[in-house]
């Protein structure tokens, strides 16, 4: 790959290294297996250099039968017949006989084919035994030129020797074109292997450079895929799931700058409007004092903003503390909707509670009660002056509390930005209730820190119930 590197980390390229890789394994492979074959030539031919001594022997031991004349007694010249079977076999063979002479001792006699026999006058008078054991030696002794098969058939001991020179000259002129030739295919194996690795690598080459045109200004851009290779694609759809996720996380960031400052910009405005009214001299005590109350209530209101942020950069940075254990729900649900009677004041809205007692959850029982708070108060906001009802209910493994108002319900188009940062449904609503649209975004949070879940149904005119669902202590 064409990519430029640092002379720090100075790592070889992708084709480079496959490149590298392959030739070691070309240059490996193509020794082994010259040596395999040479090593396997050499031992197929000496099996058959000794399987074609032992079946010239099996003959000579056939033919040595005929040695006899005609009336069936022992000759000590070979019959002419005998003769020319034996030189017309070619290689190379000693036959001895070994007999009694006059006195009983062995002797040994050299059987020529066509000639008389030969008395072989061992030095020192050696027995025969001896004799045949010298002869054997003394051809063994030629070295590893020849391979010499000794076999004894009664009287008779036969001597046959094969020459190892031409299947080893053989075997040299195998290694020296092994030798020449080696590098040569090690050469065009490597050109090949650069080739197949160019081939194959492009369609990598393609994604890397559609990722590098990918610019800040422009997230939508994405990978082409498939590329034509399983492995790739997979690469180019990770990296297009990534482009996916960075371009939401850039809207999301811009959304929430943009809201971030138009939330702070408000409070500061009307600041700034209630300091220069109340500088004028002209005001009386009463409507200064007024005036300052109105900016202590922006400040408190810009103060629990900035708070909210902070609960909410925190939790995304897994800055919290959760606990993970059992509590039971009702204590806590009772709790939350004393808190949201005193919220209601005289507005004449109705808290209920209903369901199973005895449900326990697995989570934060502190954060799990901050959540129901925020869930509450939206609830109290929008409700109408109706009834707010705090409900157990169970699902399987999970364990949950619905809460329920009776107000005019949510359109299905905000449902899918319910919980989006600064997102109101009512803003000027909201904003009147000292809401900054953080609410259900921390609830959200807060409910993923411990692995819960919120859930929302709600319609135009039938009020809205969200439900916190939690696992269960008792869930297998």
């Amino acid at each position: 790959m064409s990519a430029s590197r640092s002379p720090e980390t100075r790592e070889p390229g992708l084709a480079a290294a496959l490149i590298g890789h392959f030739a070691r394994l070309t240059w490996g492979t193509l020794a082994l297996y010259t040596a395999l074959v040479i090593a396997g030539v050499a031992i197929v031919s000496e099996l058959l250099l000794r399987r074609s001594l032992s079946r010239s022997a099996g003959v000579i031991h056939s033919l040595l039968g005929m040695y006899a004349d005609p009336g069936g007694a022992r000759t000590t010249v070979a019959p002419e017949m005998l003769a020319e079977q034996l030189v017309g076999m070619g290689g190379r063979f000693v036959i001895t006989r070994t007999t009694a002479n006059a006195d009983g001792m062995p002797a040994v006699y050299y059987l020529s084919p066509g000639m008389p026999a030969r008395r072989i006058e061992p030095p020192g008078a050696a027995a025969g035994g001896d004799v045949r054991e010298a002869i054997a030696h003394d051809l063994r002794m030629q070295g590893w030129r020849f391979h010499v098969l000794h076999q004894r058939a009664g009287e008779f001991d036969l001597f046959l020797a094969e020459s190892r020179v031409p299947y080893v000259l053989a075997l040299a002129a195998l290694g020296g074109a092994a030798v020449v030739l080696l590098p040569v295919a090690g050469a065009l194996s490597r050109r090949a292997a650069r080739q197949l690795v160019s081939r194959a690598i492009a369609p990598l080459e393609r994604v890397r450079g559609e990722t590098l045109a990918v610019s800040p200004a422009d997230l939508s851009r994405r990978v082409t895929a498939p590329t034509g290779i399983a492995e790739v694609s997979d690469i180019a759809t990770t990296i297009n799931r990534l482009l996916e996720r960075v371009e939401r996380a850039h809207a999301a960031l811009a959304a929430f700058t943009a809201d971030a400052s138009h939330e702070l910009r408000t409070p500061l405005t009307h600041i700034r409007a209630q300091v220069q009214w109340a500088l004028d001299d002209r005001r009386p005590v009463a409507e200064v004092r007024e005036a300052l109350a109105a900016v202590g209530a922006e400040v408190e209101r810009t103060e629990r903003m900035i708070d909210d942020l902070l609960l909410l950069a925190r939790g995304e940075n897994r800055e919290l503390v959760v606990a993970r254990q059992p509590f039971a729900l009702s204590p806590l649900v009772d709790e939350v909707a004393e808190i949201t009677q005193v919220m209601t004041g005289n507005g004449g809205v109705l808290v209920t509670r209903s369901g199973d007692h005895g449900l326990s959850a697995l989570g934060d029982a502190a954060l799990s009660r901050q959540i129901l708070l925020n869930l509450a108060s939206n609830a109290v906001r929008h409700g109408g002056s109706g009834t707010v009802g705090f409900r157990l209910v169970r699902n399987g493994e999970r364990v949950g509390v619905a809460i329920t108002d009776s107000g005019q319900g949510i359109a299905p188009e905000h449902l899918p930005r319910l919980f989006d940062r600064f997102y109101r449904v009512e803003a000027s609503r909201s904003r009147e209730h000292g809401g900054a649209g953080l609410g259900l975004a921390i609830a959200k949070m807060l409910a993923e820190l411990q692995d819960a879940a919120i859930a929302v149904e709600s319609a135009p005119g039938q009020g809205s119930t969200f439900t916190l669902w939690l696992p269960a202590a008792d869930a297998r």
